[in-house]
């Protein structure tokens, strides 16, 4: 996602991310409302950013920029979460939507009081419908933020990987038994702390 495209239409950011500056590049050109939404969001995300930069150099080549305090800074000096956080606003943007998107850890350099966002971004699209998401997460918080139905365990069993709804996990993490077999306090055990705990053998 650091990288320098040529400029060119561009509709996906490619697999990896490597041609974020180039569909940046056009979206800008093609729909500028889009990209305008793109930003709003990034800054929610990640307040310190003004604004993207995806200005073609007079070589021809488009390198992506963060504003941040009037300065300029290459994609290449950024944090990790900054570009995690704007390929997925990217990915989840385009004119020609996948039907499935699968993102690993995207809380990654995020700051935890900003997590929130990002499970209420990926509530929304997932409630438009067209696009599936499947995140995968080590974070204590994230799950706490979406739908329990929403929530699948992955453990290792007998040398194999399994994967089940949260839900399946037994009556231990039931919101009722929870209740009934905490003698210290009432309220049920939020996911953070059941993952604090290694309730998952995660």
């Amino acid at each position: 996602m650091r990288a320098v495209n040529p400029v060119k239409e561009v509709r996906h950011i490619g697999l990896m991310g490597e041609e974020l500056a180039a569909f940046l590049n056009t979206l800008r050109a093609v729909d500028p409302r889009q990209f305008a939404a793109i930003e709003k969001s990034l800054r929610a995300l990640v307040p310190q950013v003004e604004r993207i930069d995806v200005e073609p150099s007079a070589l021809g080549e488009v390198e992506l920029k963060f504003q941040e305090s009037g300065v300029l800074i290459p994609a290449r000096l950024v944090s990790e979460g900054t570009l995690r956080m704007l390929g997925l606003l990217a990915v989840a943007s385009t004119t020609e939507p996948s039907t499935l998107i699968a993102f690993e850890e995207p809380e990654n350099g995020i700051h935890p009081r900003r997590i929130r966002l990002l499970a209420e971004f990926l509530r929304t699209r997932t409630q438009m419908g067209g696009t599936q998401f499947v995140v995968t997460t080590h974070s204590p918080l994230l799950p706490d933020l979406l739908p329990p139905e929403s929530l699948y365990v992955c453990q290792r069993t007998d040398s194999r990987t399994a994967i089940k709804p949260f839900a399946d996990m037994g009556p231990l993490f039931k919101h009722e038994a929870i209740e009934r077999g905490l003698d210290d306090r009432e309220e049920a055990v939020p996911v953070s702390e059941r993952v604090l705990r290694g309730n998952f053998d995660a």
